[in-house]
């Protein structure tokens, strides 16, 4: 059992409850539009992750641990209908908090997911050593954050998301995102193959040949949505283009449009 009091907002009423987790060194805020939008017909619950925003850090910077104390706070809410969605490292923590704990779990929303690494997991976490330590831990953020957006990312956007760019201890992201980094490769195959609940895959963007992001277009498959659709049976894939990473934030009513169909879906399926 987790020991950590997680920080969080909970708004509306109503099952099952949808439950929102933020990616790698975010935090619950990236939610705002989800929780104004949708509170209004469902119980919508956003948190901060261990170790960023205002929930303490864990024991283990690892996946497996985040989602052990998503569980834990679920089980402490008596949450026992929900629908998880997750985006970007989210997208991890939803496979995992639904193979811990299945019986609640109604239904699992990614959005903008993706792979970062695939193969032998110990080399991959080699390589990725190697990078931070040849340009370290603060610039390989500072990277991964430029690289969120596209030309048409609004500016308020973009000021809003890398405001919370600081707030994250660097030791513990390096842990973490190593841990990211096995996790892909040993385990994420395995995670999606488990989910016998209906998925849904909301999608802005893929990574191109030289690892610049690039918004998706209708028609279009990525390796992470090819991944969802060949492991779970029943996977609804919503494409949001001229988008950025943060399609919550950028294009709000079509990402909640997505959800609450797909929660009134799967609640009276």
């Amino acid at each position: 059992m987790s020991n950590i009091e997680l920080n969080l907002v909970d708004h509306g009423q109503g099952e099952p409850a949808i439950i929102f987790i933020h990616g790698f060194t975010c935090n619950l805020s990236n939610w705002n539009e989800q929780l104004s939008g949708l509170s209004g017909g469902h119980r919508c619950v956003a948190v901060d992750l261990p170790g960023h925003g205002a929930s303490a850090a864990p024991r283990e910077a690892t996946v497996e641990t985040l989602a052990e104390a998503v569980n834990d706070r679920l089980d402490r809410l008596k949450l026992n209908e929900v629908v998880v969605v997750g985006h970007s490292m989210g997208c991890r923590l939803v496979s995992e908090t639904y193979n811990q704990s299945p019986g609640r779990v109604r239904g699992v929303v990614y959005v903008d997911g993706s792979m970062v690494a695939v193969g032998d997991p110990d080399e991959a976490v080699r390589k990725m050593i190697g990078s931070l330590d040849r340009i370290g831990m603060a610039d390989f953020i500072e990277r991964l954050y430029e690289g969120f957006y596209v030309e048409s990312t609004p500016a308020k956007v973009r000021n809003f998301v890398n405001a919370g760019m600081t707030s994250i201890d660097m030791d513990f992201a390096r842990e973490l995102w190593l841990n990211v980094v096995r996790w892909d490769a040993s385990r994420s195959r395995a995670a999606l193959a488990a989910i016998e609940v209906p998925a849904l895959a909301i999608q802005s963007t893929y990574l191109d040949t030289n690892l610049k992001r690039v918004s998706i277009v209708h028609g279009q498959t990525t390796p992470w949505i090819d991944a969802v659709a060949n492991a779970v049976k029943d996977v609804t894939v919503v494409v949001i283009e001229g988008v950025g990473h943060f399609p919550m934030l950028e294009a709000a009513r079509e990402t909640n449009d997505a959800i609450s169909n797909f929660v009134r879906r799967v609640a009276t399926g």
